[in-house]
């Protein structure tokens, strides 16, 4: 898949490939934006175009926005589904103050796309006041009916309030996957090494939602391997509480240092909330029972 990054001030589309477009931000690349997408690639060779951040965050109402992928997750999902071109737009005051009659010259243009897919609920332009009834003044295009499950509109909005209140089923449901993210493993205070659960410490990097603190089943990818893990999202409550939560990720078959190494956390179910223990013994007895229940039910 060819990355083609696009600056509102200097714009430089490259060659014209003749292909069909898919618009939208695509937090979560859910269900019924891959569905607009699959459709697309039915009728030829398809490109995406996508903003490199949330638009919240250059008009100063997102200084500690969150999402539920990163640029880089989504380019390896467009790249997965079969989409041959990812258009970036870069967001700063300058693009969205473009009208959505600039943005047709300007931009959409100048790719002359053969089709574009869009949601039907997908605005553009300055004050979003842009839809699809303005491009298909000047475009063939298709739009996408929204999807629903269980009687409700699949949203990224709606995804987000899955992943922060600990619904990591319905949050899968949404997505069509589970919900990962990705970090670095560094070094903790090895407190769960002495106790029989050695953990590894997430530092994520992507500022992605949250989901809330508890104790998870989940999977880790390292590499080309996947392995069966206990997620815990945790302040520490039993040994020197900390003052913001962290990821640790105990797996339960992996032997081997992990430090310095990125993986993906994957979550599959909540099990528990976190407790405070009396003693580490007590703390041990409850994470072999959390142990025991992620080897049951993991596949």
């Amino acid at each position: 898949m060819k990355i083609i990054d696009i600056d509102i001030k200097d714009i430089n589309i490259g060659e014209n490939p003749n292909v069909n477009l898919v618009l939208g931000y695509f937090d979560g690349v859910h269900i019924g934006h891959q569905e607009m997408i699959k459709k697309a690639i039915e009728n030829g060779d398809t490109a995406v175009m996508t903003f490199d951040q949330s638009p919240n965050v250059a008009l100063g109402q997102g200084i500690k926005y969150s999402y539920i992928t990163s640029l880089f997750d989504k380019a390896n999902i467009f790249e997965e589904l079969g989409v041959k071109y990812l258009y970036v737009l870069k967001v700063s005051i300058d693009l969205l103050s473009v009208s959505k009659d600039e943005f047709i010259e300007k931009v959409l243009k100048k790719i002359n796309p053969k089709r574009i897919y869009v949601g039907e609920d997908y605005r553009f332009g300055k004050n979003a006041e842009g839809t699809f009834l303005d491009l298909e003044k000047h475009f063939n295009i298709h739009v996408n009916k929204l999807v629903s499950l269980n009687d409700s509109k699949v949203s990224s909005r709606e995804i987000r309030h899955f992943i922060k209140e600990g619904k990591m089923k319905e949050a899968e449901e949404s997505l069509g996957r589970p919900y990962q993210v990705t970090g670095i493993v560094i070094e903790g205070r090895h407190n769960g090494e002495k106790i029989g659960f050695p953990t590894a410490n997430l530092e994520l990097t992507y500022p992605y939602v949250l989901p809330k603190l508890g104790v998870y089943t989940g999977y880790v990818k390292l590499l080309s391997s996947k392995y069966k893990a206990i997620i815990s999202m945790s302040t520490h409550p039993t040994i020197m509480e900390l003052n913001e939560p962290i990821i640790e990720v105990h797996l339960l078959s992996y032997k081997g240092d992990l430090y310095g190494k990125e993986i993906d956390v994957q979550f599959k179910d909540y099990i528990r909330d976190i407790m405070k223990f009396d003693s580490l013994e007590e703390l041990r007895e409850q994470l072999e029972k959390d142990r025991e229940y992620a080897k049951n039910t993991l596949k």
